[in-house]
């Protein structure tokens, strides 16, 4: 909780971008993935290894990082796909449709199942990163299937 509160505090007063450089995307997600610590076969990623993102590296990792640690925890079938559509970065997961809109969600300390081991940050934490790098968190649902895009 406390490194949760520590990166908000750096995400919400982030002005200097000097620690953002040129990254592949394929990297930070890896990176993401090791902060997970989720097996590599839980994970399919459908991303151009040549696709770059000027960003934190630290800070757009542990968004991915969250978004992989959500799968996990609500999908259906415990895997997560990260893919690149319309040139916007997305994660799918099968799984039940979230019961709220999305706003709900990014605000700090909600959750749908109190059950779950959470302390209601991670997608206010996404969000907080992303404007940071100038982008949203959106959703959709279809046959079964959340995609959280970056847009």
């Amino acid at each position: 909780l406390i490194n949760e509160f520590a990166l908000i505090e750096e995400v919400t007063s982030i002005d200097d971008k000097s620690s953002y450089a040129e990254y592949r995307v394929v990297d930070i997600i890896d990176g993401a993935i090791d902060m997970a610590m989720v097996e590599r076969d839980c994970v399919s990623i459908n991303v151009d290894c040549d696709r770059k993102i000027f960003a934190s590296y630290r800070l757009y990792t542990t968004a991915i990082k969250n978004m992989i640690d959500n799968a996990m925890k609500y999908s259906s079938n415990h895997h997560i796909t990260i893919s690149i559509i319309n040139d916007e970065l997305c994660f799918e997961n099968l799984g039940e449709c979230l019961k709220q809109p999305l706003h709900y969600y990014i605000e700090p300390f909600t959750k749908d199942n109190p059950s779950k081991n959470s302390f209601g940050l991670g997608l206010y934490l996404v969000d907080s990163i992303l404007q940071a790098h100038g982008q949203v968190l959106a959703h959709e649902y279809h046959d079964g299937v959340n995609r959280f895009i970056f847009a």
